[in-house]
């Protein structure tokens, strides 16, 4: 029976434990918060009191932590603990430079590193479902490729270079961020209209953005900003939503009222609200 450690059994950890149990496969478990570990008992994972005592037996260890200075520890306290050829699979949502350099240290102490950063719920870890972004030499993943198929919906291979997961996984929170703020602030105007919150939300059921999302994406990224929806326009109805509000306190909107009036004054008021990204673009144009 295949031997896995986890380190780090939070809500996101314990969903994958259960899977790999659920699978058949033997399965060691830490947690820096001992009782966390504990709760997977009833399942059949074994609890290690420390991270090389979770390793020791292990073919592949699991990496499930809060950032990049926690996965730095345990990495650094399972190296010489590890059996030879074990792959380290980092699941946390980490850095890029701080994973570029972690891969490096990892390639010097002969230890297999993969970075595969996950966009699943606690639910969809223990489903098998959802989408997990893999960093790693080729051999590696190939030889791993179908238990990470087992752990998700979809095993994305971007390839060897050792920090694109980890900026992909930081562009995919960046976008549930910046929803959650516009959501925010959307239900602020909603009790500032005597709307009620859930009603407000109704728009959306007739109205999907994701395909908009996706085109207006790729033109900011070209540097497009040929006029469909002009930017002066567009901070016109900005201010309609910030008076809307009535003073309650709002999360995204008065940013971007704040780049959309720099931007103007730049001389792009009469381009499309794709160019709230012309800062952006410039800048990466001057140090190319």
């Amino acid at each position: 029976m295949e031997h896995a450690a986890f380190l780090g059994t939070g809500l996101l950890g314990s969903g994958m434990v259960e899977r790999a149990l659920a699978s058949g496969t033997r399965v060691t478990v830490w947690n820096r918060t001992a009782s966390k570990a504990r709760a997977l008992e009833p399942h059949g994972a074994r609890v290690a009191s420390a991270p090389r005592d979770a390793v020791a037996a292990a073919s592949r260890v699991h990496l499930v932590l809060a950032d990049d200075a926690a996965v730095d520890g345990v990495l650094e306290q399972i190296g010489p603990a590890m059996k030879p050829d074990t792959v380290v699979i980092d699941h946390s949502t980490t850095s890029p430079s701080g994973t570029k350099t972690r891969s490096a240290r990892a390639r010097q102490l002969g230890i297999r590193f993969m970075h595969a950063p996950v966009f699943m719920s606690p639910q969809m870890a223990r489903e098998g479902a959802g989408l997990m972004m893999i960093s790693a030499a080729q051999a590696d993943y190939t030889s791993l490729r179908g238990v990470l198929e087992q752990m998700t919906g979809e095993a994305w291979y971007l390839g060897e270079r050792p920090d694109l997961a980890a900026s992909y996984k930081l562009f995919g929170n960046a976008m549930l961020f910046a929803i959650s703020g516009g959501l925010a602030d959307i239900l602020a105007i909603a009790t500032a209209n005597s709307i009620n919150p859930p009603d407000a939300l109704a728009v959306f059921s007739k109205w999907s953005f994701a395909a908009p999302v996706l085109a207006r994406g790729q033109r900011m990224a070209r540097g497009d900003f040929s006029p469909s929806f002009a930017l002066s326009m567009a901070r016109k109805d900005v201010r309609l939503m910030l008076e809307a509000a009535d003073g309650k306190p709002l999360v995204a909107l008065p940013a971007l009222a704040r780049r959309m009036d720099e931007v103007i004054a730049s001389g792009h008021g009469a381009d499309d609200l794709a160019a709230i990204a012309a800062p952006v673009l410039s800048s990466a144009k001057s140090t190319a």
